[in-house]
């Protein structure tokens, strides 16, 4: 039963490859895709070279020259570097911490015996799944008692570490699986503890994972709004991009030129990193689905 079965699904990949509708259609909806997502950002680094009068003349030419003052004034004028500073901050402690946390919780729950393993995953699954939006309010009042509210960048760290814990830990542990057990069970034998054995064997077999959980949750934490706006409601000292980006719009009474100048500065760095780091990326992501 299991030959027949086995035998139809390859009937099948073999009738959607060699069908060549099939292809063109899902290229199509890939290329379409591809413009839905891509167009803004090329729109706004049109607009971003022009001039305020070129910009209300028409907003779907070209500039008649290209207006690169629109960065230097986004920069300075603006704020962005002081913003992209703080963003830069708070990324990286939060991406780090993230990372350490997530990484050994994931060895834990997979190569160490702890009792309840399966309740513990259960929750981090529950914890995914739970709407940002239901836990901002008891979040803001609980960090409101204990004072962290008043720390520069600590109650955006923190938050972002909380929520991107569970995620990062259950999609590591499925790359932990991937680890063969011979090679940690040889390291034991040889005397090698079980936090060595993480460090020097298990994460340079998992560049691939490393990369893609630390992608993922950059892109989250690069671009939150809701809780990075609320937890500097009452101060306006280590604003990340995102919130710098709405005071900015105030702040130039709607330069749309200047402000999609910042918005590219903001978008800039995702891209690069995504393309400097794509190979891993797309590796982890395809070794995830990999079991055993």
């Amino acid at each position: 039963m299991k030959s027949m079965s086995t035998d139809r699904t390859a009937v099948r990949r073999r009738k959607w490859n060699s069908d060549d509708r099939i292809r063109f259609g899902i290229r199509l909806v890939l290329i379409l895709a591809a413009v839905i997502y891509i167009y803004p950002v090329i729109f706004a680094g049109i607009t971003s070279l022009k001039t305020l009068p070129e910009f209300y003349s028409d907003i779907w030419a070209l500039p008649e020259k290209f207006l690169y003052r629109n960065y230097i004034d986004a920069f300075y004028t603006g704020k962005i570097g002081e913003y992209f500073f703080n963003s830069v901050l708070i990324a990286v402690l939060s991406i780090g911490l993230i990372q350490l946390v997530s990484t050994m919780a994931a060895y834990a729950l997979t190569r160490l015996k702890i009792p309840g393993t399966n309740l513990i995953l259960l929750l981090f699954f529950a914890l995914q799944i739970l709407p940002t939006e239901t836990i901002i309010i008891p979040l803001y009042v609980e960090m409101t008692k204990l004072g962290f509210m008043k720390l520069q960048y600590v109650p955006m760290i923190l938050a972002y570490v909380g929520w991107s814990i569970p995620g990062s830990t259950i999609i590591l542990k499925n790359f932990f699986h991937t680890v063969p057990a011979e090679l940690l069970e040889a390291a034991r034998i040889d005397g090698c503890g079980e936090i060595r054995s993480l460090f020097k064997i298990t994460l340079p077999l998992m560049k691939s994972a490393i990369c893609t959980v630390a992608t993922m949750n950059l892109n989250f934490v690069w671009g939150e709004l809701m809780w990075a706006q609320i937890s500097t409601l009452l101060t306006d000292k280590g604003l990340p991009l995102t919130v710098g980006l709405l005071n900015f719009k105030g702040q130039i009474s709607t330069n749309w030129p200047q402000l999609c100048a910042a918005i590219i500065i903001v978008v800039l760095p995702l891209y690069t990193l995504f393309l400097f780091s794509q190979k891993y990326f797309i590796a982890g992501l395809t070794a995830g689905g990999v079991k055993g």
